[in-house]
């Protein structure tokens, strides 16, 4: 996982997941790096790049479902950018994207800052 620190307050995190997968197999992992980030109280705002995962399953869907919790009882916004279309069409049939910010670009999503 990459942290950029883009814009002031704002953390840019990029998963970098084996397989390009967050499943069950991994997920733990993602799910302990992410909540170290939002732990650190230094970003407002977090965005999640998405671009180098390719496939979710349900386990990952409840990690971002827990992330996003994670950061809302912190005082910290979380948002996600550039999902796959395997990705976003699994998280629109769950109804996710009801839940989570999802911009289709960074900076779209750093637009909305």
């Amino acid at each position: 996982m990459e942290i950029n620190n883009q814009i002031a307050g704002c953390a840019v995190v990029t998963p970098k997941p084996e397989n390009k997968r967050i499943t069950i197999i991994n997920d733990s992992k993602f799910r302990k790096q992410m909540n170290a980030v939002i732990d650190m109280n230094e970003y407002l705002n977090i965005i999640v790049d998405m671009s180098n995962v390719d496939l979710i399953d349900s386990t990952g869907l409840g990690t971002l479902i827990s992330i996003y919790n994670h950061g809302r009882n912190n005082n910290c916004k979380i948002k996600f950018c550039n999902l796959s279309a395997a990705v976003s069409n699994v998280i629109k049939m769950t109804r996710i994207d009801q839940i989570l910010e999802i911009y289709p670009t960074l900076k779209a999503a750093t637009d909305s800052l």
